[in-house]
This record gives structure tokens, C-alpha cells and sequence, in this order.
């Protein structure tokens, strides 16, 4: 099998490459899932209206019953809650997404557009050639191999593809997130909440299907990391917080579906090589608090297509100008990410806070 590109990985930013290349280039997707699975992380701003627009895909985005965002309640920097409303911003609200339907959507998108989709499909082995790359996978217990002259890796934030060809994974620090999604809770409608706390800080936000998550947010050696390793002990936690509590007493919550995950930032320390590329979290993942993982998903996919037709095109340049631009959004992420955490003043003495105030 040959193909002008492999990407490894349908996620969002994936996919996304995918369908924006594939009606140009010979396009090969491979999944290791075979269907996506629920994640946390399903907050879209309302600038992704104009990606959305751009890709082809609003008239299905808007179809497909996501809850609109109209406002941010937190309480961060001060006891008192504040309220920021969408009617602020000049690309409107944004959403509370269905990120299985949203994955699914993108993927068969992709395949639409004439991308070969191969899911389950389990990528084993990634050799450089002098004209491109081999890529060795297991599916239906068989193996197979596929040439390609570009390879874009797509495959999250602990992707391991390009190992020995990218460079260092820089991380931020330990930054890990304990969640709970339930049914039938009681959330308000159209709005995302933060609160801080002196370990930590917490979101919570309704979902698609009456459904809710909360998520504990401290560091992975902390002793408050214990707290989330089940859903009574951080439940017990969050219940006595003064902004949130009061809406977590709802039983639906107790019998609720759990998880932990790695959340920090991190990033290669290029995007971008000699016939070779990286996109959404496997270039660059954001701390949660920045609320920008699936739109940058969404723009990273999109420039990750760009790039590459380029590259085809024989513009040797596209794929460091790719790189450079992925450069300028982890610089920006930085800087808005350090002036954020230091809004939080109250609990610098506590080791979570000092260490963010200290970067």
C-alpha cells in the first residue's frame, strides 16, 4: 500500500487532517480505537464557528445537538463569584460538545472525502526510508505495511511515533485530572463553572444527554491526589466547596462513571521535521485551564493539511512554516497560562499555587 500521506491517529485534530487533505492527496487514517471513545474535554469557543465554516462542517456541527455556552461562572481570584457572559464576545457563544458524536462526525467526513480510514488498527512500527516512511500495524490479527512520502502524527498528547526524529517532549509539571461524568444531575443550563481551592482548582459543566461532569484538577504527587482515586472520596472533597457544593448533592452524582488522566502541558520541541509532521496534542497539549484543547485541535488539523499539500507542491518551506506557527501558539499558551494562575492569589503559600506563581 502506498499513499502521498499516513496519519496516525482520528481524533479531532487527526480527522481533521484528514478531511481536508484527502480530497487532494492519497490519504491513509489509521485508529487504534475502533470507535471514539468519551474523553474528557468538550468545550468549544464560539471562534470555532468560523473553522467550522471554513472546513464545510457547520451546517453538520449545528445539527448534531450540542449544548450552547452562554457563560463562564468562576470564582478565582476571589471568593465572590463572577460571571462572564458570551454576549461579550464578538464570536458569540460557544458549546458544550458530544465529543463521541463530534469524533464520529469527522471520521466518517474523512472517509467521505476519500481518506482510507482503517480502525482498529494498531500502528506497531515507524521506519524511515530515503523516499518517505514505512508504517507497520496490526489489524484483524494480521499485519500489514504502507509507504508513504509524508507522516503526520496525530496520535494525543503520549504519542510515541516519532521518538528519535522530534526531538524532547517538554512537559509543564505534574498536572493531573480526577473526573466524574453522571446522568441526571442538575447542572445550570449554558454555563461552565471554575472554582479554585488551596490544592487545586475544580470545573464543572452540564453535558449533552443530561448528563454532567466534574473534574478535580491538582497535582499528580500531591496528597490531593488521593482524593480523586474514587468518587466518594472526591465527592467528599467537592461537596465542601463554597461556590459548587451546594449543586454536587444530587445521589446521580454517586453513581456516576470516574476517571483520571494526565492534564498538563507539554509540547515537542518542534512541530515539524524533513517529511514529517505533528498535530493537535501530539505537537502541543494544553493545560485545561486554557480551555483551547479541542479548538486548537480543530486549527492545528486544518494548518497540518495546509502544510502538507504545500509540501506536495514542492513550497520545501511549508513544513518549517508549519513548525513556526505552532512555536507562536505555545508561546501565546505560555504567557496567557502563567498570567491566569497568577489571578489566584490567595493560596500561594500552598505548594500547588507557588509552583505556578514561580514559573
Amino acid at each position: 500500500m502506498e499513499f502521498d500521506a499516513i496519519i496516525i491517529g482520528a481524533g479531532t485534530a487527526g480527522s481533521v487532517a484528514a478531511l481536508n487533505l484527502a480530497p487532494l492527496r492519497r490519504v491513509l487514517l489509521l485508529e487504534a480505537n475502533a470507535a471514539p471513545e468519551w474523553r474528557i474535554g468538550e468545550s468549544l469557543p464560539g471562534a470555532a464557528r468560523r473553522l467550522l465554516s471554513d472546513m464545510g462542517l457547520i451546517d453538520l456541527f449545528v445539527s448534531s445537538g450540542h449544548l450552547p455556552r452562554h457563560a463562564l461562572r468562576s470564582a478565582w481570584g476571589t471568593a465572590e463569584p463572577e460571571i462572564r457572559d458570551a454576549l461579550a464576545s464578538p464570536d458569540g457563544h460557544g458549546w458544550q460538545i458530544d465529543r463521541v458524536a463530534f469524533e464520529r462526525q469527522l471520521r466518517d467526513e474523512a472517509s467521505r472525502r476519500g481518506a482510507a480510514l482503517l480502525s482498529p488498527a494498531k500502528v506497531t512500527r515507524v521506519e524511515r526510508q530515503a523516499d518517505g516512511w514505512r508504517v507497520t500495524f496490526e489489524r484483524q490479527d494480521n499485519t500489514f505495511r504502507a509507504k508513504c512520502r509524508l507522516l503526520i502524527d496525530a496520535a494525543g498528547r503520549g504519542s510515541r511515533q516519532l521518538t528519535g526524529v522530534a526531538g524532547p517532549r517538554l512537559v509543564e509539571d505534574k498536572l493531573a485530572c480526577a473526573w466524574i461524568r453522571a446522568r441526571d444531575v442538575a447542572l445550570p443550563a449554558g454555563c461552565v463553572q471554575i472554582e479554585a481551592e488551596a490544592d487545586g482548582w475544580w470545573y464543572a459543566a452540564p453535558l449533552p444527554q443530561q448528563a454532567g461532569v466534574l473534574a478535580f484538577h491538582t497535582d499528580a504527587d500531591s496528597p490531593a491526589a488521593r482524593d480523586g482515586r474514587t468518587i466518594p472520596s472526591l465527592l467528599a472533597r467537592a461537596r465542601r466547596l463554597p461556590m459548587l457544593g451546594d449543586l454536587l448533592h444530587d445521589p446521580s452524582w454517586d453513581d456516576g462513571e470516574s476517571g483520571y488522566c494526565a492534564a498538563q502541558g507539554a509540547w515537542l520541541e518542534t512541530a515539524a521535521g524533513e517529511n514529517w509532521l505533528a498535530t493537535g496534542d501530539a505537537a502541543i497539549a494544553f493545560d485545561p485551564i486554557a480551555a483551547q484543547g479541542l479548538f486548537n485541535a480543530l486549527y492545528l488539523g486544518l494548518a497540518a493539511a495546509e502544510a502538507a499539500d504545500r509540501w506536495f507542491d514542492g513550497e520545501w518551506l511549508a513544513l518549517s512554516e508549519y513548525a513556526a506557527e505552532v512555536s507562536r501558539i505555545r508561546d501565546v499558551y505560555v504567557n496567557h497560562r502563567a498570567a491566569f494562575y497568577r489571578q489566584e492569589s490567595r493560596w500561594t503559600h500552598c505548594r500547588f499555587w507557588a509552583a505556578r506563581h514561580r514559573v
